[in-house]
């Protein structure tokens, strides 16, 4: 089937590579369930706001800015007229913002705006200019949008405490009132996600207990029933209940290494094996617009691929159309009209953050609409492809290399080795303003996806457990081993760089290797894994101790060993610290610590830190100023 298309061009393209580093100008766009209306999160002087276009003309007609510190966060047509969005915040002192359980609700005009859920609701009105109702000193959730009911959705609703392990209740929230009905239902266990039926029924609640075990209930006859932790696998995340109501799609690796799709049968708790990727853990599921069941599911091996399923679906026949117009690059259906007849579709690809069109279906035609970055050309951005090898013990370690863009004739630009952060999470094939400002300025990059990493079956990440300092590390050595065994890296040029656990990795690299990198980065790194069990929000969760009891083990010495702050001595490479002070995640004590060892050990390093940032630049000045120190010191090492 050939698709038509049909874009306009309004890209200013600029050759400053620090716009890189610039909010999104377009962040997500939705259409309205009739069609008449697009909803789109714009950046509006720093802060989020919304804005409604008419389809037809592509004029504003109604836009919503919040006021003092909040912003709109993600959103949801609820009907036609009607959008309700999460309020996120940015606090003074904090660039980060965030989600504090609060839900609000626009007309597409702008009008009737109302705070409809959360802690600042009640009272006299002082303190905000936010229109309040009952206060709620909780976190909501969407469940289910109700098509049925244009007043009312159905929430998850979860009362704050200290470490996040209320139980949550279900209710039903009037969108134009703000009236949160009486509880329908309780769940059994904390962290909870609700499962219903098209018709708003619950039908399935799973959580993860105090042991960071997941549990599944089912409701049958007005009980919940704990379905047998033996009759489903590690990986179980429920997804939608099918047509018949007696069977719900799960992702899970039950009996096999794999996540792949299965279904379970609610009445015998039976898993049946649908669809399992040979290589990959299935990494995306697509919903339709209404949540209620699914068309596609996306695996990252090397590039992005994807099964299309249910067929006689219009939203997986519109979707295999969309794949054949981009291949090889991520698609996403954000939103379509009830008829089925309009689509707003996402692609993006290493070299395109995002970009939005308007798919007519009975037309076949798309029409360009807005891109993440009007000023960013991406025909001047660099390539990043997909790489594999085999380590020292036989595993399949895959990655990413990014050649830089403008290097030297007849000459290896030097290297960037850059570690993700999990460290049990992963790289994908995706855009990435950190890689393209390096390959831009002359500098190719490197990411390995080193055993622990999640996407690659559970003996994979698991084979990560207890080894951040040690397995780890020697995939990351024996990847950069590989580019400069391939003719892609000169052993004599290059910078292991990464922030989170990848800024662990950059020290702990210089520790356990020291002549093998010419400096390491490090930013928001963990450098005293005794410390995770102090401070930081992973011990503050519930199930956070048995977390860290898995993944780092349960002996001191070996803990001690694999920290940074207890073994600088080896280190005899140019450091660059960095570190956010509001860091609630890897608290800024980490870096103290590690600025104490070296200052101790006469080590010399450059010091930064960043006084309102959390765990990550939020403010794209601080990015920016970021990566001009980046810049330098890899220049000054790696020449």
């Amino acid at each position: 089937m050939c698709l038509l298309l049909a874009l306009g061009s309004t890209n200013i393209y600029a050759n400053d590579w620090e716009h890189l580093f610039q909010r999104a100008k377009y962040q997500d766009v939705k259409i309205s369930p009739d069609g008449q209306y697009l909803a789109i999160i714009v950046d509006s002087h720093g802060q989020r706001a919304l804005a409604f276009l008419s389809r037809e003309t592509m004029e504003t007609i109604g836009t919503t800015k919040l006021p003092d510190i909040n912003e709109v966060g993600n959103f949801h047509w609820v009907n036609n007229e009607r959008v309700v969005l999460k309020i996120i915040q940015r606090k003074p002192w904090q660039e980060e913002p965030l989600y504090y359980g609060e839900l609000f609700a626009v007309n597409v005009d702008g009008s009737q705006t109302e705070l409809i859920y959360g802690y600042r609701n009640g009272g006299n009105g002082k303190r905000s200019r936010l229109k309040k109702k009952k206060k709620t000193n909780g976190w909501a959730e969407l469940v289910n949008r109700l098509d049925d009911d244009e007043e009312n959705i159905l929430i998850m609703s979860t009362l704050w405490d200290e470490k996040g392990s209320r139980l949550p209740s279900l209710y039903k929230l009037n969108v134009y009132t703000g009236k949160l009905k009486k509880q329908l239902i309780s769940s059994p266990v904390p962290y909870a996600d609700f499962i219903t039926d098209s018709s708003g029924n619950v039908k399935v609640v799973t959580g993860i207990n105090e042991n960071n075990e997941r549990e599944v209930h089912i409701r049958k006859n007005r009980k919940w029933h704990q379905l047998p932790p033996h009759n489903y696998g590690q990986d179980f995340q429920a997804l939608t209940i099918d047509e018949t109501g007696k069977n719900l799609f799960v992702i899970d690796n039950f009996g096999q290494d794999k996540s792949g799709l299965f279904k379970l049968n609610l009445n015998t708790g039976k898993l049946k094996k649908i669809i399992t990727d040979k290589k990959v853990d299935i990494s995306q599921v697509k919903y339709t617009s209404d949540g209620n069941n699914i068309y596609a599911l996306g695996v990252d091996d090397g590039f992005p691929s994807y099964y299309v399923l249910n067929k006689a679906l219009k939203e997986a026949q519109v979707f295999k159309v969309l794949i054949s117009a981009f291949p090889g690059q991520s698609v996403d259906i954000t939103s379509k009209t009830d008829d089925g007849n309009v689509y707003i579709v996402k692609v993006s690809s290493d070299i395109e953050a995002g970009k939005f069109y308007l798919y007519d279906q009975q037309e076949n035609k798309l029409r360009g609409l807005f891109k993440y970055y009007p000023d960013i050309n991406s025909n001047e951005l660099a390539y990043t492809d997909p790489i594999e090898f085999t380590s020292s013990d036989g595993l399949r370690i895959s990655g990413y290399f990014t050649e830089a863009k403008h290097q030297k004739e007849n000459a290896i630009a030097p290297l960037v080795v850059l570690v993700h952060g999990g460290p049990h999470s992963r790289d994908y094939w995706k855009y990435s303003s950190e890689v393209q400002f390096l390959a831009l300025n002359g500098y190719s990059v490197l990411q390995v996806n080193f055993r622990g990493s999640d996407g690659f079956g559970y003996n994979f990440e698991a084979a990560g457990y207890k080894n951040w300092g040690s397995l780890i590390q020697r995939d990351i050595f024996e990847a950069f081993q590989w580019a400069v065994q391939s003719g892609l890296a000169d052993k004599d040029k290059a910078c292991i760089m990464g922030a989170s656990f990848g800024g662990y990795s950059a020290i702990q690299s210089a520790i356990k290797y020291p002549d093998t990198y010419q400096c390491a980065i490090a930013y928001a790194g963990v450098y005293d894994l005794d410390l995770m069990y102090e401070k930081g929000n992973i011990q503050n969760l519930g199930f956070g101790k048995a977390y860290i009891n898995q993944t780092l083990g349960t002996d001191a010495a070996v803990r001690k060993k694999m920290s940074p702050v207890h073994n600088v001595e080896p280190i005899n490479i140019p450091l660059l610290l960095a570190h956010g002070e509001e860091d609630e995640q890897v608290p800024f004590e980490h870096a103290v610590r590690l600025k104490s060892s070296l200052d101790a050990a006469k080590k010399p390093y450059e010091w930064h830190t960043f006084g309102k940032e959390s765990h990550g630049f939020f403010d794209p000045d601080n990015q920016k100023k970021y990566m001009k120190h980046v810049l330098a010191f890899l220049s000054k090492h790696t020449s």
